[in-house]
């Protein structure tokens, strides 16, 4: 039974973060928890439940195996620059062609929120939380069995479902987003984190690829509030097309069906 529940891990945790944040997230909703446990308890929740499951299954050398992928900087500084250049160029991009569509000028970047030291703290954290727990270990453990694209959009859906009840109670996130086109920005981001992963096995590269791309968004009107719901829409899908099409022409492959 207990072997069974060890090979079943992942599939434990990413059930398992999803309930606990919809139990999280209503507490601070209807009062039960106090607010200022949010911004950061989210993210203190998500690592915790994580290192939770692993502790349980795997004991301490487990947990620290987590940690390890933040350890590995010896890779070609061409990735560094990618991690770095990939969510603003894209923007831009897509901004440029919205402008040459529309007939209008629209690449206007606002720097003023990533200017605030409180804001970009919360960017840096959720981005590290995030690489550990969706990338190096949940997309690294799914792709033992899948393939490294079916990993990602698996681990995009969950990343999803662990948004979702934050999106409905709109506590702390963008208004008005979308949770159709969430999924789709998710899958993206999924997408190109597991990509990355794949080719460097660095949580470091992947972890400045998250900051700039969550600063991206702060900085470039491609959100619900800054772009409109329809540029959302169509900057999500944009993202995951061109992250797929990454996957398609380098690799990993197989793409969709381990070869027996």
């Amino acid at each position: 039974m207990l072997e069974r529940m060890r090979a079943a891990e992942i599939w434990i945790f990413l059930c398992l973060i999803v309930m606990v944040n919809v139990a999280f997230v209503s507490g601070i909703h209807f009062g039960i928890l106090p607010d200022r446990l949010y911004m950061l308890g989210r993210f203190a929740l998500l690592g915790g439940t994580l290192g939770a499951v692993v502790l349980t299954f795997r004991g301490w050398a487990g947990v620290m195996e987590l940690l390890r992928p933040m350890l590995v900087w010896r890779v070609s500084p061409g990735w560094f620059l990618l991690a770095v250049a990939w969510a603003p160029s894209l923007c831009i991009l897509f901004l440029l062609g919205k402008s040459w569509l529309t007939g209008t000028h629209v690449l206007v970047p606002n720097y003023e929120t990533v200017a605030m030291p409180k804001i970009m703290i919360t960017v840096i954290i959720a981005s590290f939380v995030g690489e550990i727990v969706w990338v190096s270990y949940a997309i690294g453990r799914l792709s033992k069995r899948f393939t490294t694209v079916v990993a990602c959009l698996i681990v995009g859906t969950f990343w999803t479902a662990w948004w979702v009840p934050i999106v409905i109670l709109e506590i702390g996130v963008i208004p008005d987003l979308p949770i159709g086109g969430l999924w789709v920005s998710m899958l993206g981001v999924a997408s190109i984190c597991g990509f990355i992963y794949a080719k460097t096995r660095s949580g470091l590269v992947v972890l400045l690829l998250q900051i700039t791309f969550n600063s991206s968004l702060l900085v470039f009107p491609v959100t619900p509030t800054s772009g409109g719901v329809p540029t959302f829409w169509a900057f999500s899908v944009f993202y995951l097309a061109v992250a797929l099409l990454l996957h398609v022409v380098f690799g990993p492959r197989p793409l969709l069906k381990r070869i027996a």
